[in-house]
């Protein structure tokens, strides 16, 4: 399990907001450059699911299953990755089939389904994220605010 020690910074119903440090988190994932690459601060701030009952300002440890991360990394890259090649093979093959230019019908047809993929990944993010598994949440109270 992927843990990190964190601040809770708000509480929503059964939710809370930790802010955590995104290298405690993420040093073990093989992706973290492409996150570094988007602009990811070296603090993130986490919504997390809070079974434990923690308030405003205790440190808490957040975890999130090693199978959750593997398969959402397999929904962010792969999906991708299947339109972008999937849309070269169609391309080619209509560019061969109705005469056309085979390297600007394999470039349209990659691009049109790599952008379709994207929005594909998008939902399925969306319908992921909604699943207490692929959820991060707080397994314990390290240091509570009033002990």
């Amino acid at each position: 399990m992927n843990e990190a020690e964190g601040i809770v910074k708000e509480i929503k119903d059964k939710r809370a907001l930790v802010l955590i440090d995104r290298q405690a988190m993420c040093g073990q994932c093989s992706a973290k450059g492409f996150c570094d690459m988007l602009g990811g601060g070296k603090e993130v701030l986490s919504e997390t699911l809070n079974a434990v009952g923690a308030e405003v300002g205790d440190t808490v440890t957040i975890g999130l299953p090693f199978g959750a991360v593997t398969k959402a990394s397999m929904v962010v890259y792969m999906i991708p990755a299947i339109g972008l090649i999937g849309g070269a093979a169609i391309g080619y093959s209509l560019g061969k089939l109705y005469d056309f230019d085979t390297n600007l019908s394999t470039l349209i047809c990659s691009f049109a389904c790599l952008g379709v993929s994207m929005i594909a990944v998008k939902f399925a993010s969306i319908s992921l994220s909604k699943k207490p598994s692929f959820q991060p949440e707080i397994i314990k109270i390290v240091n509570p605010e009033n002990a």
